[in-house]
């Protein structure tokens, strides 16, 4: 609101001024100087009417007829802007230990006796008579037909299967490597052989050749013949007579004893043992587990938001507004006269009233140079590009480990005693009469026919080779050697050393860098298909004669001797063990654990937000009052130019208001 009415005044005072300008510059044509904007010689064109034809007085000279220049202080409202501190609201975290309560379940060990009624067999031994059956074996003869199966072969087609193998050709899918061939430059270092001559000194074994007279010895073979007495055996046949002695069987009744074994029963008073039962009380060792509650410490993570404070760079533009006053070329046909000019000074100014010729029309002088330049005001935004250094606050979550307490129950094992009946077997002798089968041997005779065999001498005649050894003679070759001694011309050589020069060729080498293309085989990787023999096998049936050895029953009879057991009843004194059911009661301890719930306090940390107020510094706009130097312009006194018209003193707001010259004419004309 101060700023929008401080701008409707400073406008109104520009238009006062701006209009008090133009009535100064206008109304009198006053001012004029002599050889500045009104000439020296009459004229009849002058700027009114009011003056007298040819008349000069009245236009002084210049120092006489000049405008006034002075400045005033004036205090003028300026746009600027202040940094203040203001007090801003800002929440900050801060952390805060609080209580709450926790339930914690827990179980409680307590002994509680029960009663319970088990079922206990108490053993009782009791006597009755009891009827029993005894097998006794009683012998007999008796002829039974059995069966035997005597093996038959035969002949029987069989069907076999057989696997005969035959070959199929199968399409094959194989990868082969192709081989191709790519051409590569390769650099190489060549040894380049090259021949020196060289002159050696060596050693030559030169041969010497020379004939001796050797003798030597040969085997000469030759043939004889020799007599040679050999044996031969000559075989001849005869005829001998042979006697042997021949086993004829006979058979012959013989009596027989053979033992028979014929059962019989006895009483016999046999010890046996018994399991008697009986209860015992035995100590028991027994674990219970006691529980045992223990407070530990663990750490657990915490999230909270920690403030952190930054810097960073901001630009601001701390530019403002300016009043500039802007100087703009006067009107070319507005002010002034030519030569020849039968108007006014311009339509813009008004009647000069009585202008003499000598006032307000040049002759010779330049038409527009009686002119001031026109002042404009505008407000010009004047930037002023600020960097600075901002603080600015982040919060950033951080997590920490904060310890706490809990309960643990824990079960410690404890070893106890206790008595519990045991239920224990004695082993005990008892004797009781049983009766026994037993079988004694008897003897007895039976006829039986017995094959045997007497020994009979007999002859034959059979057929003896013998052979007689008889001395024989024959010539027979002998092929022998005899040594004779022969003499032979042998040539002998011999080495004989000898010194020579000779000039010899050394191969030596350099190095040398060549090129050279070779070519690399590569392979690629090329799918064909080819036809592959598969040996496969196919299944058929073929038939064979195949021998069958099956079993044919013939019936036979045969005397067998037999046994049978007759039944017969007998009755003895028994004592068994008969177990009674009895009931009986026992008390024992059981550990039963209750679940309690307890209500345990628990510290825990929290954020908890707080508004406070904050110091920041804020750039604000204000109006500042400013001194300004104003020039005041001020009219030339009354008789001096046309008429007798004050002038009003003229005040430039802004400083830097072009100063007018002595002698530039009129001010503000045009504006």
């Amino acid at each position: 609101m101060k700023s929008s009415v401080l701008r409707m005044f400073m406008g109104v005072a520009a238009a006062m001024l701006f209009a008090a300008s133009v009535h100064a510059g206008c109304g009198s044509c006053s001012g004029c100087a002599s050889g500045s904007g009104c000439a020296s010689q009459g004229s009849t064109a002058g700027c009114g009417g009011g003056c007298a034809d040819g008349v000069g007085a009245g236009c002084g000279d210049a120092a006489g007829c000049g405008s006034t220049v002075s400045y005033q202080t004036q205090t003028v409202m300026r746009s600027q802007y202040v940094t203040e501190t203001r007090m801003v609201p800002t929440t900050t975290y801060e952390r805060q230990t609080q209580t709450r309560t926790r339930n914690v379940t827990k179980q409680v060990a307590r002994v509680e006796t029960r009663s319970q009624e088990y079922t206990v067999n108490v053993p009782k031994t009791e006597t009755k008579t009891e009827t029993y059956d005894v097998q006794v074996a009683v012998p007999y003869t008796e002829e039974q037909t059995y069966t035997v199966s005597v093996p038959v072969t035969t002949q029987v087609e069989q069907t076999y299967q057989v696997s005969v193998p035959y070959t199929e050709q199968v399409e094959q899918t194989y990868s082969v490597q192709v081989p191709y061939t790519e051409t590569k430059t390769q650099e190489y270092t060549v040894c380049v052989p090259y021949t020196e001559q060289v002159e050696q000194t060596y050693s030559v074994q030169v041969p010497v050749t020379s004939t001796q007279t050797q003798e030597y010895q040969v085997c000469v073979p030759y043939t004889e013949t020799q007599t040679q007495t050999y044996t031969v055996r000559v075989p001849h046949t005869e005829t001998k007579t042979q006697e042997y002695t021949v086993n004829v069987p006979y058979t012959e009744q013989v009596e027989q004893s053979y033992n028979v074994t014929v059962p019989y029963t006895e009483q016999v008073t046999q010890t046996y043992n018994v399991m008697v039962p009986y209860t015992e009380q035995v100590a028991q060792t027994y674990t219970v587990r006691v529980p045992v509650q223990q407070t530990q410490t663990a750490y657990r993570t915490v999230s909270k938001c920690v403030p952190v404070t930054s810097m960073r760079t901001v630009q601001r533009d701390l530019g403002s507004y300016e009043c500039q006053a802007v100087a703009t070329a006067p009107a070319a046909s507005g002010c002034g006269c030519d030569n020849g000019s039968t108007s006014a000074c311009g339509s813009p100014c008004g009647g000069c009233g009585g202008c003499q010729s000598s006032c307000g029309c040049g002759g010779s002088v330049a038409a527009n140079a009686g002119c001031a330049p026109a002042v404009t005001y505008r407000r010009v935004y004047v930037p002023n590009v600020v960097t600075e250094q901002v603080p600015t606050t982040t919060y950033q979550r951080t997590t920490e480990q904060v310890p706490y307490t809990y309960t643990t129950t824990s079960y410690n094992c404890e070893t106890k005693t206790r008595m519990v009946p045991v239920t224990r077997m004695r082993s005990e002798s008892r004797e009781r009469t049983v009766n026994v089968t037993r079988c004694r041997t008897e003897t007895r005779t039976r006829t039986v026919p017995v094959t045997r065999y007497r020994q009979e001498t007999r002859t034959r005649d059979y057929q003896v080779t013998t052979y007689t050894t008889e001395e024989r003679t024959r010539e027979v070759p002998v092929h022998r050697t005899r040594m004779e001694t022969r003499t032979r011309e042998v040539p002998v050589t011999t080495m004989t050393t000898e010194e020579r020069t000779r000039t010899v060729s050394v191969q030596k080498t350099r190095q040398e860098q060549r090129t050279r293309e070779y070519q690399v085989t590569k392979c690629r990787t090329e799918t064909r298909t080819r036809m592959v023999p598969v040996q496969r096998c196919r299944t058929e049936d073929r038939t064979r004669m195949v021998n069958q050895t099956t079993m044919k029953n013939e019936e036979r009879t045969r005397t067998v001797n037999l046994t049978r057991m007759e039944t017969q009843q007998r009755e003895r004194e028994v004592s068994h063990t008969v177990n009674v059911p009895e009931t009986r009661t026992r008390t024992y301890n059981v550990t039963v654990y209750d679940t309690v719930t307890e209500e345990v306090p628990e510290t825990y940390t929290v954020c908890v937000p707080v508004q406070s107020m904050k110091e920041v510094q804020v750039r604000v706009c204000k109006q500042v009052p400013t001194t300004i130097q104003v020039p005041v312009y001020s009219a030339p006194a009354a008789g001096c130019g046309c008429g007798s018209v004050q002038a009003t003193p003229v005040a430039a707001p802004v400083q830097g208001t072009p100063v007018m010259q002595a002698g530039a004419g009129c001010t503000n004309c045009g504006a």
